[in-house]
């Protein structure tokens, strides 16, 4: 090979020849069950699938299918989805009970819970369909009849039966064993993902009373809000615990909800692929399918969407206390402030003050050191030496305290430029 692979394209190719079907004779039985795996059991099932499996001629495994092929005839898929595995065994007619018997006690020995069982049976043609029914135990009371893809007419109770298998019977149809096996692989497809689909209604009938009483606490907390009788405070909190409970319940649904949407889709994409012609006086595979699934599929896209409105509301409430707090805080600072500025005239009018009685300070000792240097000029002529001292050294002392005062606030300056210049 001269080219470069994309590490993905082998993966993707396996994808594609993932849901492959076995071909299916003209007349033989069909046993499918699919089950939900827990992650825990993985490791139960890959053992159960490697050890205990009965003989085949021919055996293919791979991460997520394989497949199994006796000489006799008997056919075996395995196929791994996100949560769940379908198994599948396709016996000819003429498989003696014993044989049958081990391979069918295999399948039903599996890990996981089963989520749907049924059995097929293939039949050339209607010409003895009354005895063919009979024969499975399908019931007329309730009975789907249609055709589907190529002419091919399908029958079933759509119940479970005494052994827990549900009952199909099919006519072959004039169509080549590959051909009848995607057909029928198209009507189990529906009737999985169908039940898959349905696994999420009892979860919105669980959670649906709770998401109801957070709902109307939402609203009566939204009047508290409105009322701003409470403290905001106490509004926020009550407004948290709200929203932590309707995180648990989106924690709790929200794989199951997507998945039910992901699975209605993709049933619904399968029955439109079956091309189903109704047959008078019998129900037909869509009104089956469409009178439970649709109802319970937009009940749980109706409760994923309460979710998201609720989650929107609480956003809102939130915001309202939001620029409640933030408006009552701006009032404090502006009030705080306000206050400042009072606090600053009162100090600038005492520092007025202040410096009105300093000017008198001032002038007191100004007239005083006048007097002093008076006292000494006219204590020459007395020859009073002290005053004759006092009004000498007078001015000297004012000279060298200017000298000292000028001196530190010219270092106090200069230390205060320095620091400013660092911080800068």
């Amino acid at each position: 090979m001269s080219f470069t692979e994309h590490p993905l394209r082998r993966w993707a190719v396996d994808e594609m020849r993932l849901r492959r079907f076995a071909p299916v004779r003209a007349n033989c039985e069909i046993y499918q069950v699919v089950r939900l795996i827990e992650p825990a059991e993985r490791s139960s099932e890959d053992q159960w699938l490697i050890n205990a499996r009965p003989d085949f001629d021919d055996w293919t495994l791979a991460a997520r299918h394989g497949s199994g092929h006796t000489v006799s005839g008997i056919y075996f898929l395995w196929e791994r989805h996100t949560e769940a595995s379908t198994l599948t065994l396709i016996f000819p007619t003429d498989i003696p009970d014993p044989v049958r018997h081990n391979y069918i006690q295999w399948l039903e020995n599996w890990p996981g819970g089963v989520v749907r069982a049924t059995q097929i049976r293939v039949v050339p043609d209607s010409i003895n369909i009354e005895a063919d029914l009979s024969a499975i135990g399908i019931s007329k009371d309730e009975m789907v009849c249609c055709d589907i893809n190529s002419g091919i007419r399908l029958w079933s109770d759509f119940s479970i039966h005494g052994d827990g298998y549900g009952r199909l019977l099919i006519t072959a149809g004039d169509l080549g064993e590959g051909e009848r096996g995607r057909i029928i692989q198209r009507v189990q497809e529906l009737g999985n993902y169908r039940n898959l689909a349905l696994l999420g209604f009892p979860v919105v009938q669980q959670y649906g009373p709770q998401l109801d009483q957070l709902e109307h606490r939402l609203s009566d907390h939204a009047r508290r809000v409105a009322l701003a009788d409470e403290d905001d405070e106490v509004l926020l909190n009550d407004l948290a615990g709200i929203s932590s409970e309707l995180e648990l319940i989106r924690s709790a649904t929200s794989f199951r909800l997507s998945a039910t949407a992901a699975y209605a889709e993709v049933a619904a994409d399968r029955l439109a692929s079956l091309d189903v012609q109704p047959i008078l006086n019998f129900q037909s595979l869509t009104d089956f399918t469409e009178r439970r699934l649709v109802p319970a599929s937009r009940t749980c896209s109706v409760f994923r969407q309460r979710l998201g409105d609720i989650a929107e509301r609480i956003s809102g409430v939130m915001h309202t206390l939001d620029v409640r707090i933030d408006s009552r805080i701006k009032a404090q600072n502006l009030g705080l402030m306000r206050s400042m500025e009072r606090s600053t005239q009162l100090q600038f009018r005492l520092q007025t003050l202040v410096e009105g009685l300093s000017v008198i300070a001032a002038a007191y000792y100004l007239v005083g050191l006048i007097a002093y240097m008076t006292k000494g000029i006219a204590a020459i002529d007395t020859d009073h030496s002290t005053d004759i001292i006092m009004g000498a050294v007078t001015l000297p002392v004012m000279l060298l305290i200017y000298l000292f005062v000028s001196r530190l606030r010219h270092k106090v300056l200069k230390e205060t430029g320095a620091e400013n210049t660092h911080v800068e």
